[in-house]
């Protein structure tokens, strides 16, 4: 069913507030690790004039298979930075994003009303709000959303080339492009189902496809599955998909650390992803159920196939709303053509709807942008512009690349790529976010010290380490820091709210570097700037209290009672910004103790 109708402006209304509250969610601080090291594969290649085919970046994989299935994105995203900095990859990764809602709400709009269009957005954002970050991801759903659209309609010899086209530049941006099969392949099997197989009348008629229209899609299906070695990576590239296949089932060691990769459980996800997945469900359900005498099998195909995925790994629960959206659409939209119908024959029903979601919708954009959303779904985000020192400290980076320029440095994963960004080719890791490039037995080296800190001394004489930056606010980071300072030969030798340096040069212990004084938070300039001094007045300082918490909690940790009097006035620091921030509470409890014996 296509709805004709004309939306009042209430409905419309509804539309645009919730498009205010998807492109406010896309406005945030440079926050994922897998970032930068996007930005130096872009970088590199950019430089090379081709995409290495062995790992360059590390001291510990060095020559290592690397199949870069996104190194278009990488290349990209480096255009932007040196178009608009941190402003520019994250607004540019953020449009993808809007353009993937857009084609959603367009094809939802061909079956439901405005509102209900509307809504179905907002609760697709909502599960996927977890993967609104600078990486790939941005590419694939926008292109699922492409393609989508494509199959809902007529398929001619143009939606094939459309399809293919899209394909090859899915394929050399993300390897989760094996993903376009699923609709088109869901499409044609569904056509020829009803074409040669005893099926219900309803199913036959809604899932029937001409001969004309069989044909293309056959064509297209074999292109589109060809469309993968259309990269620079070829047949390696073609079938590398399947590697990480085996990754997120746990088939190698790094599954078992990987967030993103683990098995979905409502527990782990982000209260608001959760609440967006378990509407998504009940929606497909309602949708199935609704529409039972008339399905069409490629639309239920699909979203069994995205619930499937959904469930199989965190990282693909944002892929859900695409995924179930032409089942709901289609199932439910004579049903709410019906409820549409009923409200606009009750003088100022349907306008007290749209306006209620409307006013909902701008509710939650509010609370983006105030900091409170955020809070609510546990994510260590913050809305605006620039980069995040809490997250990814430049100054650690910095005091590193002077005081020991040559040493081999012991650094965790999520540093890896922003130390390749800040400091490669001068300075090579032992590890990054790229982990499919590292061996199992490099892997381990990296993953036994956090396991176990009296490891260290092994790793580090074994690879000839003697200087390490850790992310001290990640857990395990400080009992990790601890251990190594104890170690004879080392010491802290810059600490700040997000990294602390260690050193083995010989050089007497002291106090270190950015351990007293004013911290920073974030870093932003132009647009940032301009961005952080209209949006501050409306939410609390948070990041700065919680900077100065972390600063005071490492200090606490590595120094005891000899640091206790500086962990002190970064807690006060942290509770004067923020009261609410128990933690900071508790530990200027503690540091006080810890003075006055």
């Amino acid at each position: 069913m296509r709805l004709g109708v004309t939306d009042s402006w209430t409905g419309r209304a509804a539309a645009a507030t919730a498009f205010c509250f998807v492109v406010a969610l896309q406005v945030h601080r440079l926050d994922d690790s897998d970032t930068w090291w996007h930005l130096a594969s872009g970088r590199l290649i950019a430089e090379l004039g081709s995409v290495p085919r062995s790992d360059p970046f590390s001291y510990t994989a060095e020559g290592a298979s690397w199949i870069n299935r996104q190194w278009l994105f990488d290349l990209g995203l480096y255009r932007l930075w040196r178009l608009g900095g941190p402003d520019g990859v994250a607004l540019g990764t953020g449009a993808l994003f809007v353009a993937a809602f857009a084609c959603a709400y367009r094809l939802a709009r061909r079956h439901l009303p405005a509102w209900a269009a509307a809504a179905f957005v907002f609760v697709a954002a909502e599960a996927a709000v977890e993967r609104f970050t600078v990486r790939p991801e941005a590419a694939t759903l926008c292109f699922l959303a492409v393609e989508l659209l494509l199959l809902d309609g007529a398929i001619g010899w143009n939606v094939v080339a459309a399809l293919v086209l899209l394909q090859v530049v899915w394929a050399n941006v993300h390897a989760l492009a094996i993903l376009g099969l699923v609709p088109l392949g869901a499409e044609l099997a569904g056509a020829l189902a009803a074409r040669w197989l005893p099926m219900p009348v309803g199913w036959r008629a809604a899932s029937s496809r001409s001969h004309d229209e069989i044909r293309r899609l056959a064509v297209g299906t074999a292109l589109v599955a060809l469309a993968g070695a259309a990269t620079p990576l070829g047949f390696a590239g073609l079938a590398f998909p399947l590697r990480l296949l085996t990754v997120i089932r746990g088939g190698e060691l790094v599954s078992f650390t990987i967030v993103e990769h683990r098995a979905t459980t409502l527990g782990d996800l982000s209260p608001a992803a959760a609440r967006g997945l378990i509407i998504l469900l009940a929606l497909s359900a309602l949708a199935a159920l609704a529409s039972l005498r008339r399905w069409r099998l490629a639309h239920v195909a699909t979203a069994a196939a995205f619930v499937a995925l959904a469930f199989m790994a965190r990282r693909n629960v944002a892929l859900l709303g695409f995924g179930v959206l032409p089942l709901v659409a289609g199932g439910l939209g004579p049903a709410v053509a019906t409820l549409d119908g009923w409200l606009g024959a009750r003088r100022g029903l349907r306008p007290a709807l749209a306006t209620g979601l409307a006013l909902v919708f701008l509710y939650a954009t509010g609370r983006v942008i105030t900091g409170s959303y955020y809070d609510a779904a546990q994510l260590t985000r913050a809305f605006g512009l620039g980069e995040s020192l809490l997250l990814f400290p430049s100054g650690a980076v910095d005091f590193l690349q002077t005081a020991a320029p040559t040493a081999r440095v012991f650094n965790d994963d999520l540093l890896g790529g922003y130390l390749l960004w800040r400091a490669y080719p001068a300075r090579r890791v032992f590890v990054d976010g790229r982990f499919q490039v590292y061996p199992e037995a490099v892997y381990r080296d990296y993953q036994r010290p956090l396991d176990d800190p009296r490891s260290f001394a092994e790793v580090a004489n074994r690879w000839g380490i003697t200087a390490v930056i850790l992310h001290h606010p990640s857990p395990g980071r400080l009992e990790l820091a601890t251990a190594i300072a104890r170690l004879p030969g080392w010491r802290v030798a810059y600490l700040d709210g997000g990294a602390v340096v260690l050193l083995a040069d010989g050089t007497p212990p002291g106090p270190p570097v950015g351990a007293i004084g004013p911290v920073q938070a974030i870093a932003t300039t132009g647009l940032a700037t301009a961005l952080e001094r209209v949006v501050a007045p409306w939410r609390p300082p948070i990041e700065e209290a919680t900077t100065y918490y972390q600063r005071g909690r490492a200090i606490l940790t590595l120094f005891g009672r000899g640091g206790a009097a500086a962990a002190r006035a970064d807690f006060e620091a942290a509770l004067r910004l923020w009261p609410e921030l128990s933690e900071a509470a508790e530990g200027r409890r503690r540091a006080l103790a810890l003075m006055n014996p």
